[in-house]
């Protein structure tokens, strides 16, 4: 196939931040209609085809489950249940998984350029660490159930038992090592949202033989619901999620509009308002002392969100006109909601609890977008000659 000799000149800011060397040779990938530049050393695609890192961790973890099962005469194991395949896999699957999360992640920060980003990388490690542990035991928890459920009193020889272990113990630490090398922005941004919404889903079909509707939305972390550390798990995991994600927003953007008070008064009010839905879930709705701090901290968020909500148009540099629009719809239903249920009763509080937790949510995630696009699109994107 003949080449046609056409040169594309790249800008300095692409060449000084990705250490480029003269004549150096580059990936060039059209993909969905858009044409990539990568370095042909590219660390991510040698490690996603290497099946070693979860090989290897599965058959170390078989190892262990069989010396487990023959010191304790288990020659036949069933599917679910207290000394099963399923307990094993939850448990020893967590080991490996994590320590494969942070093996690759460790390797991908060691091979990071950008200072500031590797800098913020380690920061964030803890807060990311706990929330894939935690999301981790939810998933093969849950995934577990459903299969016990659909396969009652099921059950293997040990050969058999081991194979099942081997192969789920493998895709979880294939799914974490990928998880591993797809932190970015958009990725934590995902697991944000299904991890805030599938935990309020879950909690509410979990508890809908004890009506829930008729108390209130925070009635899912009291004592009288059933596993209500789910509920709160999910609120304090959500926490610490949107915490790394806001450091991923504004690490970016420190490198170029430095020292700018508005943007860092948007991040101290997005910390704060992370920090308060951590705190809805720290302080379960139960009488006493935790009823009044689980109040001032759903209160305290509703503020914080309120004040971002109308002061978009200072915190958020180059706002689009069409953000500053929706920010003010969304901030007068959610007041006009509390007339409703505080003043005038029409609404109740579970109905208000929903509303506002879902236009809350829905503004928060147009703000991330926004803010993401503030760097990708005003500062990343560059016109290039082709001659």
């Amino acid at each position: 196939m003949s080449k046609t000799p056409y040169q594309l000149t790249l800008p300095n800011e692409i060449v000084s931040e990705l250490h480029l060397k003269h004549n150096q040779p580059l990936n060039l990938t059209l993909r969905n209609g858009q044409l990539i530049i990568q370095q042909t050393n590219n660390p991510n695609e040698r490690q996603t085809l290497s099946l070693r890192h979860f090989l290897i961790p599965s058959m170390v973890m078989a190892i262990i489950f069989t010396i487990y099962a023959v010191e304790e005469k288990m020659f036949r194991i069933p599917l679910g249940g207290d000394n099963s395949i399923a307990s094993a896999v939850i448990m020893l699957s967590e080991i490996s998984g994590i320590f494969m999360f942070l093996l690759i992640y460790f390797q991908q920060q060691r091979q990071q350029i950008d200072k500031l980003r590797r800098k913020t990388s380690w920061r964030v490690l803890p807060a990311l660490t706990v929330a894939f542990a935690i999301i981790l035991a939810f998933v093969t928890s849950g995934f577990f159930w459903a299969i016990n459920y659909l396969f009652q009193t099921a059950s293997f020889d040990l050969f058999t038992s081991i194979a099942l272990f081997t192969m789920f113990n493998g895709i979880i630490n294939f799914l974490m090592i990928y998880s591993a090398l797809s932190i970015s922005t958009l990725f934590i941004t995902s697991i944000f949202v299904m991890t805030i919404i599938g935990g309020v889903l879950t909690a509410m079909v979990t508890n809908s033989s004890r009506m829930w509707w008729q108390y209130n939305l925070s009635f899912l972390g009291t004592d009288n619901a059933l596993d209500s550390w789910q509920f709160n798990a999910t609120l304090i995991l959500a926490g610490l999620i949107w915490l790394a994600l806001v450091d991923y927003l504004f690490v970016p953007l420190q490198k170029i509009l430095r020292h700018n008070r508005r943007l860092i008064t948007l991040r101290i009010l997005l910390n704060l308002s992370a920090l308060s839905l951590a705190g809805v879930g720290l302080f379960p709705n139960n009488a006493g002392r935790l009823h009044i701090l689980h109040d001032q901290m759903a209160n305290f968020l509703i503020y914080f969100i309120l004040i971002m909500m109308l002061g978009n148009r200072w915190l958020l540099p180059n706002a689009p006109r069409e953000f500053e629009a929706t920010s003010y719809i969304i901030c007068a239903i959610l007041v006009t909601s509390m007339i409703l249920f505080q003043w005038v009763g029409y609404l109740s509080l579970t109905t208000f609890e929903i509303v506002a937790f879902v236009l809350a949510l829905s503004w928060i995630l147009l703000l991330f977008q926004n803010i993401y696009r503030l760097y990708y699109h005003t500062y990343q994107t560059f016109v290039v000659p082709i001659s």
